[in-house]
């Protein structure tokens, strides 16, 4: 029985089931702090209140001080019946046809604008945790972008940005954002992009007009740049570390490993696993007087006794025919007489036609010597080879880097932008209508609805429960601001017919009530409609890549 293979299988199982049920725990908790706010608020206020449920499909119910209370089977949240908020109603009636004073407009204000309120106070008590732990970042905070790759066929490019050059500025601000949240503020600027540019000294400005990037957010069809950064590589070792041992201080800057450039955290990680069986050297720039320097570090293995993250590598670079495109330095194959241009057809005797076959051999032979046959030329040649165990090691840094926003700055982070995407999707409408001649970069394609939401809360808590716990901070505040918005089918709508109401002394006549709200209802039900199918467009699984994509050494991908 292979006992490796079923520990695989069963921490896979766990690893679902735990992010699946953080999902309905925490989308549910959104949505029944939401509820719970309007229920205690209408209690406050001395509304009638039908019922008020945990979750949907009721399978229990029990009736106290003339209010049901309900448990459902879906643990989806949850919902309260407060027949005298709604102001389409000239006469509210009670479950029972009882009928009801219609309530004062600041009492429906109130109870109206709980829900939200309580979901900010959810946001910000969750948000207090994030603080604490931090949240994973994909690079860190830059004040100046090192342009590393730009496409020559993109708009960028032709306006004169190239490789090397020194982003300053964008929109003629200086910054001091992350790679992720620079990307925000360019999908977010309405006309054209402007970048300032530090080139040889010299500055100029690049501007440009986005265009549809087909290889990034396809389905959204999204201006993500044509150019990604250099992102400086810091290290900061744990105490008592190897690294720490051969004199690496915390905001030291990585400038190549073994004489290897390293692009990201991954390929760093990826190289001490390769080569960290013998000593590496770190080619460094100290942080604080810009000294290069030269740190020799002997990484060590991580725990693994059941070889459950080792993987076997002979090193070699494959296409997707398995011809042998390149051999990696310091791997058996590199001295065992393989050539670039042979081409793989047999393992032990045995043919094997594709990537995967190949690499799943490997790993099942381990470090067993085995016998490779390539054809070369018009000539079968038998090659003895061996495979490399990479195993799991460390130099005893932090390479995921955090941030540790308060949780008034993930709060107004949130709300602006909000408040730049509605912009953008506006005058992008506007523009489709004729209305301006101003272009932006966003448009309904780029919203997400339940389903989005619940696949990127899964996918984030699989990464760390931190940034899933950050999502659920993100997608409270979220249901707060939507509801907030002043349409009559929404919260927000009930808190402005009451301030109607209150200014002027006296409702809105229902009829304009009843029209605006079937109105809104018919457009949020398109707008739900819409969304969920751009949502399941996103999460449609993709045709696999060619193997000739995973001939760079990282994961299992050049055995």
């Amino acid at each position: 029985m292979d006992y490796e293979f079923l520990l695989t299988w069963f921490l896979d199982i766990l690893k679902v089931v735990g992010s699946v049920l953080f999902v309905v725990f925490f989308f549910g908790m959104c949505i029944f702090v939401h509820e719970l706010g309007h229920f205690l608020a209408a209690r406050w206020r001395g509304l009638h209140i039908d019922a008020f449920s945990i979750g949907f499909k009721k399978i229990w119910g029990k009736t106290i001080n003339g209010v049901e209370y309900r448990i459902g089977c879906l643990p989806l949240g949850g919902y309260v019946e407060l027949p005298q908020v709604d102001s389409a109603t000239e006469t509210p009636h009670a479950a029972d046809g009882t009928e009801l004073p219609r309530a004062k407009p600041i009492d429906r204000l109130i109870t109206a604008a709980a829900g939200p309120i309580f979901n900010i106070i959810f946001g910000l008590l969750l948000g207090c945790v994030v603080w604490m732990v931090g949240i994973p970042q994909d690079t860190p905070k830059m004040r100046v972008l090192e342009v590393g790759i730009v496409d020559e066929k993109s708009p960028e490019y032709a306006a004169g940005l190239r490789q090397g050059d020194k982003i300053v500025k964008l929109n003629g601000k200086t910054f001091h954002l992350a790679w992720k949240d620079f990307v925000v503020e360019i999908l977010t600027t309405i006309g054209e992009v402007e970048l300032e540019v530090e080139r040889d000294g010299k500055h100029f400005t690049v501007k440009y007009l986005p265009a549809v990037n087909p290889n990034h957010m396809a389905v959204e069809k999204t201006a993500y740049p044509f150019f990604l950064p250099r992102i400086p590589i810091e290290l900061h070792p744990d105490k008592d570390s190897p690294a720490a041992q051969a004199g690496i201080k915390a905001g030291d800057q990585l400038l190549s490993l073994n004489g290897m450039a390293c692009e990201n955290f991954a390929v760093l990680q990826s190289y001490i696993n390769y080569y960290g069986d013998k000593p590496l050297y770190l080619e460094m720039r100290r942080k604080d007087s810009n000294e290069i320097y030269t740190a020799e570090v002997q990484p060590v293995d991580l725990p693994d006794e059941l070889d459950f993250m080792t993987v076997y590598y002979t090193g070699v670079s494959l296409a997707p025919d398995l011809t042998i495109m390149g051999l990696l330095k310091d791997f058996p194959a590199a001295g065992s007489g393989l050539l670039p241009g042979d081409k793989i057809i047999k393992l032990n005797g045995e043919a094997v036609n594709t990537f995967q076959e190949f690499s799943d051999k490997i790993q099942e032979n381990k470090s067993h010597p085995f016998e490779l046959t390539v054809r070369r030329f018009n000539t079968e040649v038998n090659i003895k080879l061996t495979s490399k165990a990479v195993r799991p090691r460390t130099i005893g840094v932090e390479f995921m880097l955090r941030d540790y926003p308060n949780p008034l700055q993930q709060f107004f982070g949130l709300v602006e932008l909000t408040a730049k995407s509605i912009r953008s999707m506006g005058t992008r409408l506007a523009y489709n209508l004729g209305w301006t001649d101003q272009q932006s970069n966003l448009s309904a394609r780029n919203m997400s609805g339940p389903v989005g939401m619940a696949v990127v809360l899964y996918r984030s808590v699989q990464l760390s429960p931190a940034m899933g716990l950050y999502f659920v901070v993100m997608i409270s505040f979220a249901l707060a601001i939507f509801n907030l918005l002043p349409l009559p089918v929404l919260d927000g709508g009930h808190v402005f017919m009451a301030l109607i109401e209150i200014v002027f002394r006296r409702p809105l006549p229902v009829i304009v009530i009843k029209i605006l709200s079937y109105l809104f209802v018919g457009l949020l039900i398109l707008l739900m409609l819409y969304v969920t199918y751009m949502d399941v467009l996103r999460v449609l699984p993709k045709s696999a890549k060619p193997a000739a994509e995973s001939s760079v050494p990282a994961g299992k991908a050049a055995p």
